[in-house]
């Protein structure tokens, strides 16, 4: 389970969310309005209340939803920036995508030096091979 911290109307008079170290937006969480914080270590946690409800030991976050909605969100975000990404790859000839893969010419002049012509000649075949000229 993850770490969470929310914080409401922390600083700039914004709520805060951060789950596993990762600051997340929090416009879409929302707490009851007593609450002006919840720490989670992943086990267990506390909610700390703004008007002077002691603050209580929890064993269980799920009802305020905040890691599910986080991991759907992450989730979005990282197939949104797979798809770019494979966008833009349809888009590379294959000299581009070629390009992208040789080692650097400094790795290739060691690769030389340490394995000759034909061991460098294997590295570089190996990238040719996987983007053929089209």
């Amino acid at each position: 389970m993850s770490n969470i911290t929310y914080i409401k109307d922390g600083q700039d008079n914004k709520n805060q969310l951060i789950i596993d170290g990762d600051q997340v937006d929090a416009t879409d969480y929302s707490v009851a309005s007593n609450i002006h914080a919840i720490q989670w270590n992943g086990s267990k946690g506390e909610i700390e209340y703004n008007d002077g409800t002691p603050n209580k030991e929890i064993t269980d976050i799920s009802s305020f939803d905040l890691e599910t909605k986080h991991a759907t969100e992450k989730k979005a975000n990282a197939d949104a920036e797979a798809k770019a990404i494979s966008d833009a790859e349809a888009n590379m000839t294959y000299a581009d995508k070629r390009s992208a893969e040789y080692p650097s010419i400094e790795d290739q002049l060691d690769d030389i030096y340490h394995n000759g012509v034909d061991g460098w000649k294997a590295t570089i075949k190996t990238v040719k091979d996987k983007y053929p000229k089209e």
